[in-house]
């Protein structure tokens, strides 16, 4: 019979065998990508919509490459703007390839099973950069980094490109610091194919650098020249060269240029000053308090935290710009401030209080931080659920979409009363072609005078629009969402457009032909 001095060495044994086999870095990154799969599957799975309409673009798009790789299909689906057949670019390509086996099935559950594993490995890429540094507490840091700011979560969850692009981050900096630059040369080169915002490696390149020179005094420019080697290549080793930098260029203005003369989606717009703070007040704790917690004397022992420092910065301001870069502030203040405490922390825990009063006072302090921030975080992950559960309806426009498909020619122009209607429209019908979507800018960019007549129309300011959509847009037949008031009121009392289908949601209209008796108008 064992004793129990000999049990509690069993068990001791045990215990150290266990933390031996959870200790090593691949173990504890596999544990913690099921532990944010669960978080944002929760999230996900808490409504029916593919998140932002652009995911149903994607999701399509990607059905169509699957099924005509390995060569692109001819996109045919905005031939009135800069994005028409012949000078399209699929500045997502890879994005959209990573996105093929998610089509086999179901689109709409394709589409939010990759967004769940894309936000999942971007999360995880950050993780993994912590325990490859030897952060400690990193399964403390991993909360905060997936649950403080409820505008990320919603946006990761997302049927988009950055949660890959995060991951990209992710793996980028990693190369950076540990100076693995051919790596980094192609990470590079392949952020080109994922993402049109690829230019945020060469950020992190020249984050580094700088932060070389204010802790050592030295230029340090490896990195950011692979990192511009790998993007360059990109570039011209690519399947749309040249007209991808032209593209390329023609965004980068028309989202630079404060007096641009069309307006752009709104997420490239900031937020209001106490909505973002409300929405991601934690990070922003988290990063202030880090902010104290910077040693600037001992830039030079360890260059970490000074570099998350830049980048953090960087993305802070991108976001005071614009409301789509919270996508990247929160997560990285978290890990700034991950990298900032990791030797405090540890100092911290050694400090011995001699009076039982300091004790008590000590660990009443501590649990009430861990409750707040446990209380915040649970409210971020259930408000992101919330704002799934309320996205619009998926199916709202099926009805519509499927009459054109069943009714129209293919590549028949459809005239659709708002741009960002098109991702929709495109997924029920791929086949018909429209007036405006993606982004307004390409309609302008393509011809200025037709996208003044397009939102002339729109908001009901033409007073004879029949003649205009038909002769200058080609098309015969209108779809709006109800919600165009002011447009319906103008099309019904011209007497020139047919009903042809209705719903609670939307409507398709038909120009009648000249031919045909046209009520007199009112």
């Amino acid at each position: 019979m064992e004793t129990g001095e000999e049990i509690h060495t069993i068990s001791s044994e045990a215990r150290a065998l266990i933390r031996r086999r959870l200790s090593p870095a691949p173990v504890q990154v596999a544990l913690a990508f099921l532990a944010i799969l669960a978080v944002m599957s929760f999230i996900q799975f808490g409504g029916r919509a593919i998140l932002d309409n652009d995911g149903f673009y994607h999701i399509r798009w990607a059905a169509m490459l699957r099924e005509s790789f390995p060569h692109p299909p001819p996109f045919r689906a905005l031939p009135l703007t800069s994005l028409n057949e012949r000078d399209y670019v699929d500045h997502h390509y890879l994005f959209h390839a990573l996105l093929m086996p998610f089509t086999l099935g179901d689109l709409r559950t394709g589409a939010k099973l990759a967004a769940v594993i894309f936000s999942s490995l971007g999360l995880t890429s950050l993780f993994a950069l912590m325990a490859s540094s030897g952060v400690r507490y990193r399964w403390l840091w991993l909360a905060p980094i997936v649950a403080s700011s409820e505008p990320f979560l919603y946006r990761m969850a997302m049927t988009r490109a950055p949660a890959l692009s995060l991951a990209m981050l992710g793996a980028g900096a990693y190369l950076i610091l540990k100076r693995k630059h051919v790596l980094l040369l192609i990470l590079s080169f392949a952020f080109v194919w994922l993402y049109s915002l690829f230019p945020l490696i060469l950020a992190f390149a020249l984050a580094h650098s700088v932060a070389v020179y204010l802790a050592e005094r030295r230029i340090e420019l490896k990195a950011f020249i692979y990192s511009l080697v790998g993007v360059a290549a990109g570039m011209v080793i690519n399947p749309y060269f040249p007209k991808n930098v032209t593209l390329f260029w023609n965004h980068f203005r028309m989202k630079t240029t404060s007096n641009y003369p069309v307006p752009v989606g709104v997420e490239w717009y900031p937020y209001e000053t106490w909505v973002m703070v409300g929405g991601s007040g934690l990070a922003f704790a988290i990063f202030f308090i880090a902010l104290i917690g910077f040693d600037w004397r001992r830039r030079a022992e360890d260059l970490k935290p000074l570099f998350f420092l830049i980048v953090a910065a960087i993305f802070l301001l991108m976001a005071l710009k614009s409301r789509r870069f919270i996508e990247y502030w929160p997560p990285f203040a978290v890990v700034f401030a991950a990298f900032t405490f990791n030797n405090r922390i540890e100092m911290l825990s050694r400090i011995s209080f001699s009076r039982s009063l300091d004790r008590t006072l000590a660990a009443v302090a501590v649990a009430v931080i861990l409750l707040i921030s446990i209380a915040a975080m649970e409210a971020t992950v259930f408000q992101a659920r919330e704002d799934v559960k309320s996205e619009q309806d998926p199916f709202s426009y099926q009805g519509a979409g499927e009459w054109l498909r069943a009714h129209t020619p293919g590549g028949a122009m459809v005239f659709n009363t708002d741009w960002d209607d098109f991702p929709m429209l495109f997924y029920y019908s791929p086949d018909n072609a429209y007036a405006a979507g993606l982004d307004p800018t390409y309609l302008y960019d393509s011809d200025a005078e037709l996208w003044k007549h397009y939102e002339r129309i729109t908001l009901g300011r033409e007073k004879n629009p029949a003649p205009i959509i038909r002769e200058r847009f080609g098309a015969e037949y209108v779809f709006t969402d109800n919600e165009h008031t002011a447009f319906l009121d103008v099309a019904e009392r011209s007497g020139d457009f047919e009903t042809v289908y209705k719903d609670q949601d939307t409507t398709v209209l038909r120009i009648r032909s000249s031919e045909e008796n046209t009520p007199s108008r009112k």
